[in-house]
């Protein structure tokens, strides 16, 4: 959470996801004066208060826990968690950065906690194939938040189950936002008398000509017509319709059958070659390992089509984009839909906004708990409280009706650190979390980054447009550990033979690299991942979540800020 943000993106409505759970009817008639009925008795009983259960619940330790406010294990949050929700709880710090290392260990000796919050989505699979997990179906009666989510978000429900047909994995709906956003400096189109781009020849062209037509003014070539460093390479993998990276191999659909999308990697790697070759990108790239060179070269005003990673876009649009403008006066910028590739329109990836967060141990001594704990959480007003704090002491309502931040050094200090006791919250289901909602229109360049982030989004979630791949990453199956061994070895190959042909000229051509690569991924093994993939989209097409699904969420969430 940016607490520094004016307006608070991680807000949360009050009446979202309000829903209760119902308790059974009265059915003595009126005026008969009749005692209750064995069947009223009953129900009476059930509406009696649950006794308290104890609970075990994994918390990612970040370590962002002031002094002043405790540790992960007990907080003011921890307190109020236990004073005013239905179980004891125990919370279980584990170090984000080392997480399912330390998840491993607690699993091997038998005290892992009741309730697991992790994101890596492979260990999560490992889990389950190693059946040290509990199928949540018999616990949803304890969840009505979570059914009423469930019923909202069908999507969350297909990611959740797994092949036995068994529910064992809870999500939250986040706000579905581009991964990839490309960014041009329009003023230097002017001044090239440039045509924004609309094919992957014209792009080529353009940013050939922002690298070799000196758009600066400045009588030297030292500008960029792109930049291709890590996440931004990924962007143009999208531009041509294909989802690898350095985890995923890139999958396509054809006849009904999932074959590998050797064509569209052919033709992103000819486009990165001739990138290079041309000059256009950094020659040290590579080397660019979390794209902060690139950053720090478009900041001042050296690159003309920027490749954004998602997130952040507040921050950038107002404090960025003020950095730009303070190092060149006239810079303009805009957003640019990917263009037409000769094998297709594709739209940008979408950041997963169906996001699987948590399962129960298969070992948890008091599930009716776990479920009651859940319940409480996922209810609006408690994670009001937990991710923006006290009204009155740590926000107070804005114009908009949204929570807006009052001191945010306070805030961070006492609420910042809490965010991760709701990771399975679902913020996407309330507008106030959205990025728009993030500004305030009254200050004109908050209002500036509001209408380019409305352009994005007309822009990268254009309906007409093909989602590259058949499903979100974190929602591709996961191979058991014998296959994972072979799409590890084949993406080590085919990337140090990519990165061959994009710096070897003539020596090495994409289509060669392509042929050498199509022949390791034989001797590897790749026909195992061939079977394995087609046996889980022939088995799961219907119920598992893929693109289409995730698109099906984007326009239910547009509805929302219309």
């Amino acid at each position: 959470m940016n607490n520094k943000k004016l307006w608070l993106g991680m807000s949360v409505s009050l009446v979202a996801l309000g829903a209760t759970l119902a308790g059974c009817s009265n059915d003595k008639k009126e005026g008969t004066g009749a005692s209750p009925t064995s069947t009223q008795a009953a129900a009476t009983a059930s509406q009696k208060p649950a006794a308290r259960g104890d609970i075990t619940v994994s918390m990612y330790d970040r370590g962002a826990v002031p002094a002043a406010e405790g540790s992960y294990e007990e907080n003011r949050w921890t307190k109020w968690i236990n004073q005013n929700g239905p179980a004891n709880v125990k919370y279980i710090p584990i170090l984000r950065s080392d997480s399912t290392k330390k998840f491993n260990v607690l699993f091997a000796s038998g005290s892992a906690p009741d309730i697991i919050n992790e994101y890596n989505t492979p260990f999560r699979g490992s889990l389950y194939d190693q059946k040290q997990l509990l199928p949540i179906d018999n616990i949803l009666k304890f969840m009505p938040e979570y059914q009423k989510l469930l019923t909202q978000y069908p999507q969350l429900k297909k990611a959740g189950t797994k092949p036995d047909g068994k529910i064992y994995e809870i999500g939250k709906v986040k706000e579905a936002t581009p991964a990839h956003i490309l960014l041009i400096r329009t003023d230097w189109l002017k001044k090239l008398n440039l045509s924004m781009p609309t094919t992957t020849d014209e792009l080529l062209a353009v940013a050939n000509a922002f690298a070799n037509q000196d758009p600066d003014g400045n009588g030297k070539k030292d500008t960029y017509g792109m930049n291709m460093s890590t996440y931004s390479e990924q962007a143009i993998n999208e531009i041509f319709g294909e989802s690898s990276s350095s985890t995923l191999l890139a999958w396509d659909l054809k006849d009904g059958k999932v074959v590998r999308a050797w064509d569209k990697e052919l033709a992103s790697l000819s486009f990165k070659k001739k990138l290079y070759e041309g000059g256009i990108i950094d020659k040290d790239y590579i080397n660019d390992k979390d794209g902060a060179k690139a950053k720090q070269d478009f900041l001042n005003g050296k690159i003309g089509i920027y490749v954004k990673f998602s997130g952040g876009w507040y921050d950038f649009s107002i404090n960025d984009m003020a950095t730009l403008k303070k190092n060149v006066a006239t810079a303009e910028i805009a957003p640019l839909g990917y263009p037409k590739s000769p094998v297709g329109t594709f739209t940008g990836a979408i950041d997963n906004p169906v996001q699987m967060t948590t399962v129960i141990n298969a070992k948890a001594k008091d599930p009716e708990a776990v479920g009651r704990y859940l319940d409480f959480m996922m209810k609006p007003e408690t994670a009001s409280k937990i991710i923006n704090g006290e009204e009155g002491t740590h926000w107070k309502k804005g114009p908009n009706g949204c929570p807006q931040t009052i001191s945010p050094d306070k805030s961070k200090n006492e609420v910042g650190y809490a965010l991760d006791y709701e990771m399975f919250y679902s913020s996407g289901t309330d507008a106030c979390s959205f990025v728009l909602n993030q500004f305030n229109p009254g200050i004109p360049a908050e209002k500036a980054g509001m209408d380019m982030y409305r352009d994005v989004q007309k822009l990268y979630f254009d309906e007409k447009r093909e989602y590259p791949g058949i499903a979100l990453g974190d929602h591709m199956p996961v191979y058991p550990a014998d296959l994972q061994l072979i799409n590890t070895t084949i993406l080590k190959e085919k990337g140090d033979l990519f990165v061959k042909a994009i710096i070897s000229g003539d020596k090495y051509t994409a289509e060669q690299a392509i042929k050498d690569a199509q022949a390791a991924y034989d001797k590897a093994g790749g026909s195992k991942l061939d079977e394995f993939m087609n046996k889980w989209y022939a088995e799961n097409k219907d119920n598992a979540f893929l693109a289409k699904d995730a698109m099906a969420v984007v326009k239910s969430q547009m509805q929302l800020v219309k």
